[in-house]
C-alpha cells in the first residue's frame, strides 16, 4: 500500500470518529434532565476519545506528507440536537454498532502498515468499550443516571 493510498484510509477513520455522532452531541448538546448524569458523562468521554483519536491520526497523515481531510457532520444530525439524551442512547448505539465494522475494514486495509495498523486496531478496541458503556445505559437498573 503506497503512503497516498494509508493516508486516503487513515483520512476515512480521522472523518468516522471527528464527525461521529457523539462528536457532533458534544457540540450541539441534548436535551438533558437531571438524571442524564451518568449518559452525559459518557458521551462525553465517547466525544473525548474520538477527539484524541483524531489527533494521532492526523499527525499520522501528516508526517506520511498527506493532507489531513476534516469532513463535514451529516446534514441529519441537525434533527437530533433538541431531542432528549434518553432517546439518544439507543441511537448512539446504533452508531457505534454501524462504526465498529468500518473501523474493522479500515484495520484491515492498512495491513501493510503495522504503525497505521496499531491506531486503527486501538479505535476498534475503544469502538467496543463505547459501545459497551452505551449498552449498559440501556439496561433498565441503569435510569440513565441514578
Amino acid at each position: 500500500m503506497t503512503s497516498l493510498d494509508t493516508n486516503a484510509v487513515l483520512n476515512r477513520l480521522l472523518i468516522l470518529h471527528h464527525r461521529s455522532l457523539p462528536t457532533y452531541l458534544s457540540y450541539a448538546i441534548p436535551w438533558l434532565h437531571r438524571d442524564n448524569e451518568v449518559a452525559l458523562e459518557v458521551l462525553q468521554s465517547i466525544a473525548a476519545d474520538h477527539r484524541a483519536l483524531v489527533d494521532r491520526l492526523g499527525e499520522l497523515i501528516m508526517a506520511g506528507g498527506g493532507v489531513v481531510a476534516y469532513g463535514h457532520f451529516p446534514l441529519q444530525y441537525t434533527a437530533l440536537h433538541d431531542l432528549s439524551l434518553d432517546y439518544l442512547v439507543a441511537r448512539l448505539v446504533a452508531f457505534e454498532r454501524q462504526l465498529i465494522p468500518q473501523i474493522s475494514q479500515c484495520a484491515e486495509q492498512l495491513r501493510m502498515n503495522p504503525a497505521a495498523q496499531a491506531v486503527a486496531l486501538e479505535s476498534l478496541g475503544e469502538a467496543k468499550a463505547h459501545l459497551q458503556s452505551l449498552e449498559e445505559l440501556t439496561q433498565p437498573s441503569s435510569h440513565l443516571g441514578a
